[in-house]
């Protein structure tokens, strides 16, 4: 089977730029799912659930494709912690995670698109330990200045101004970011895709996949 094109199921620029700069060849399309609408047991399942959600959720555009769907839950203490509504709840965030250690649990869904339907073809969840280091009300506000905090899941850019408010990390910084890089691209050729080889398509897909 012939895939024609990849496409990212998200707006994110953070999670195109990832793709640019491995040289991966792709086009973006918003995903048309209720996110917040999903619920799940765990973060880990939560992120896995809505990232195949969204790649699902995505139209048929006429020719094969994969879509590569993401999705990023905070994990504190075993709770999950989407995006903050406003600076209020992103101060509360923040105080809560001063001091302590929290989990992104980051997820991405590779999904099959083609005239007869679409079919999942793999999900996986990657981790990064966060250590947010004790912060003072002062340097609190003076990120929440920042407006890095603003539709992120941890309501902070650790690749930004965001890496003042840690004292420790243990995992990769694509998956920081939201899009686990390292995995992905493994997952990618083992489907026959390898974007050192092939940055752009069409690529053949793996005959045992299809």
């Amino acid at each position: 089977m012939k895939i024609n094109h990849l496409v990212l199921g998200s707006t994110s620029s953070y999670r195109r730029a990832l793709l640019n700069q491995v040289g991966l060849s792709h086009r973006a399309m918003a995903p048309v799912c209720d996110e917040e609408s999903i619920s799940a047991d765990s973060p880990t399942e939560l992120a896995k659930a809505r990232s195949e959600a969204k790649g699902l959720s995505l139209p048929y555009d006429g020719e094969t494709f994969i879509a590569i769907a993401a999705d990023q839950v905070l994990d504190f203490e075993g709770r999950s912690y989407g995006k903050a509504e406003d600076r209020d709840e992103a101060r509360e965030r923040l105080k809560q995670f001063a001091g302590n250690r929290h989990v992104l649990r980051s997820a991405y869904s590779l999904v099959l698109h083609t005239k007869e339907g679409s079919t999942l073809l793999k999900s996986r969840v990657e981790s990064a330990t966060m250590t947010m280091r004790p912060l003072s009300d002062a340097e609190i506000e003076a990120y929440l200045d920042t407006k890095e905090w603003e539709g992120c899941a941890g309501c902070y850019q650790y690749e930004n101004l965001g890496m003042n408010l840690f004292s420790a990390i243990e995992g990769d910084m694509s998956t920081i970011i939201g899009l686990p890089l390292p995995a992905l691209l493994e997952d990618l050729r083992d489907l026959g895709i390898n974007v050192l080889l092939e940055p752009e398509g069409p690529w053949e897909l793996d005959e045992t996949i299809s």
